[in-house]
């Protein structure tokens, strides 16, 4: 029988990048594109569960742990940033000889797909950005009660929430983890220089989250870009409509890749 943490003691993959192990997995064909997940904060590569089996029917996938969390290991304070989670993902593809991605992260991951798609243009596929917002610091009291709403909403349609596992969130050190989740902090808006991203780009974000608004911004600011509003979702669209999340992310490679 399953327990909680049996996909955590599964994955043990490490690639040294920049003088620090990360924790990282690569599913799927090699011949269909790479699509590079960006965690949420507070998750390890883990979290994407709910969504891998569906994504891997159009794509090859690479998960990993930025530093810091999950299995990945750290270096220097100074280092917790997103320009330098973006070179990390640059750098552990040139390790796995992946030249370009499909790059998407959700909410504190998006951070580091926009950044990856300003710093590493030529490598960035297509982009996409979930639940995102780029100014600092986060207003987000209001996301447990929105999240609440939608997952009664989702209950009333008769679509339940998939159940969150403990093992998402795991991670093998407090204090790493806590300064990997401090960058939104200390580093500026970058919606402006968004201007200058010319890869194909989804941007989405659940009726139910605090970010809409931003991310809306956001999607009016990156020419072409796409925008979608997901019903009755939260924030952390995955784990509200894994489903829906699936088919926008495929119809979007479907369309650009």
């Amino acid at each position: 029988m399953s327990t909680a943490a049996e996909s955590w003691d599964l994955a043990n993959k490490h690639i040294d990048v920049h003088g620090v192990s990360f924790h990282y997995a690569l599913d799927g064909e090699a011949d269909k594109p790479t699509l590079a997940l960006v965690n949420m904060a507070s998750h390890n590569l883990t979290c994407w569960e709910p969504v891998l089996d569906g994504l891997l029917r159009r794509h090859r996938v690479l998960r990993f742990d930025i530093r810091g969390t999950g299995k990945s290991g750290w270096g220097a304070e100074d280092a917790f940033t997103f320009s330098q989670y973006a070179d990390d993902l640059a750098g552990i593809m040139d390790g796995l000889e992946i030249d370009r991605a499909f790059v998407l992260g959700v909410a504190y991951g998006a951070r580091t797909a926009a950044r990856f798609a300003l710093r590493r243009p030529g490598r960035t596929a297509a982009l996409g950005l979930f639940d995102v917002a780029l100014t600092p610091p986060v207003e987000q009291t209001g996301q447990r009660a929105l999240g609440d709403e939608a997952r009664r909403l989702l209950a009333e349609a008769g679509e339940p929430a998939p159940a969150p596992r403990k093992s998402w969130r795991f991670y093998e050190n407090r204090d790493a983890a806590a300064l990997a989740h401090t960058a939104h902090s200390r580093e500026p808006d970058i919606t402006p220089e968004m201007a200058a991203v010319r890869a194909p780009t989804l941007v989405a974000c659940g009726r139910q989250d605090m970010n809409l608004a931003e991310a809306e911004r956001i999607a009016t600011v990156i020419p072409g870009a796409e925008f979608r509003v997901m019903e009755m979702t939260g924030h952390g669209s995955p784990f509200f409509r894994p489903g829906l999340f699936v088919d926008l992310v495929d119809q979007f490679s479907e369309a650009h890749l």
